[in-house]
């Protein structure tokens, strides 16, 4: 009953417990949520998909039309959490994002996790033949550029043989 419903949150929110507030509401049915609708407060919408992997970095922003905190760091977000002001840099490699709305009076949303993946693509590197190594007579060296590169290769001395610059 809805009355029932109205003593846990009460009980909550006098032991300072708000954070189970989203949780038993959660799994009410609509008319507990529609009688106890200043209890129930909408997650926070991310700008990013989490199920696309990023080459890369790229920015999240967050929106609700309460205060939203958040967490990079894998723990739950709390009122002591990060305030959300300004978009999120999201880096190379995989970040947790964990976020919750919250009301003026300290009611939380439930907690909104997204993974994030940014791999930045490698770039190729030039081609050096013939090979590491050590060699009795002069080598022709010759370095191939991967395409979209430039050739300028000024200030760069190869030393061959017994340390006769060439």
């Amino acid at each position: 009953s809805v009355e029932l419903y109205e003593a846990c949150i009460q009980f909550y929110l006098e032991t300072d417990d708000n954070n189970k507030i989203p949780l038993l509401l959660d799994n009410a049915d609509k008319k507990v949520k529609k009688e106890l609708s200043e209890y129930v407060v909408a997650k926070p919408k991310f700008s990013l998909d989490d199920e696309e992997i990023y080459d890369d970095v790229q920015q999240l922003s967050l929106t609700s039309s309460y205060d939203i905190y958040y967490t990079t760091d894998g723990t739950e977000p709390t009122k002591k959490s990060t305030k959300y002001k300004e978009p999120i840099q999201i880096p190379e490699d995989e970040t947790v994002i964990k976020a919750i709305a919250m009301t003026e009076d300290g009611i939380p949303s439930m907690i909104v996790t997204k993974t994030y993946v940014v791999e930045l693509p490698m770039e190729d590197a030039p081609a050096v033949s013939p090979s590491t190594g050590q060699y009795e007579e002069h080598m022709t060296i010759t370095i191939i550029v991967p395409e979209g590169y430039t050739k300028g290769w000024a200030g760069i001395l190869l030393w061959i043989g017994n340390g006769r610059p060439n």
